[in-house]
């Protein structure tokens, strides 16, 4: 596996420093590694790389990583939005331009977690109703109440003798 194509940083760091130890030997000191020969074949910025000096090439996660906020932009319009929710209003875009109509300044993002993260609050697709009786009545009458008609064709024959063909209703 090639060590460029991968997404572990620190492999592709760890891989790539070992190879520039191999080609220098004895004479390699990772205080004094060349960064811009690092940055050509790793194609991490170079700031990226000053960083990871810092530290001894030791790729450290992001401080605030997992923390997340008391409030948000969308915290004052939660009702809302749980209110449209429970009507069955999923579109994310929907949602977006009501909360808008009443005042949110934030953007759509927001509103695609807060939905994919409340789907609790979401009817089933299918509700059980009350059966509505059967809605397949016969349509009856009585003799003579009504008529059925249809259309077709008639030999007519005129005054004259000749015989032709015209559409009627019968």
């Amino acid at each position: 596996m090639n060590a460029i194509n991968s997404n572990d940083l620190q492999r592709i760091l760890t891989r790539t420093i070992n190879q520039m130890k191999e080609e220098t030997g004895d004479s390699f000191d990772i205080k004094q590694i060349n960064l811009a020969e690092l940055l050509r074949r790793t194609k991490i910025s170079r700031s990226k790389l000053r960083t990871l000096k810092k530290n001894d090439f030791i790729v450290t996660p992001h401080r605030r990583k997992g923390l997340k906020a008391k409030e948000t932009v969308l915290t004052g319009f939660t009702p809302a939005l749980d209110d449209l929710l429970k009507k069955n209003v999923t579109n994310s875009s929907v949602c977006y331009e009501r909360l808008q109509a009443i005042g949110y300044e934030g953007g759509l993002t927001q509103i695609k977690e807060y939905i994919l993260s409340h789907q609790d609050l979401i009817p089933p697709k299918r509700l059980i109703v009350s059966p509505q009786g059967n809605r397949g009545r016969r349509y009856r009458t009585g003799p003579g109440e009504a008529y059925q008609m249809d259309r077709g064709f008639v030999e007519v024959e005129s005054d004259s003798g000749i015989t032709y063909r015209a559409a009627c209703f019968r």
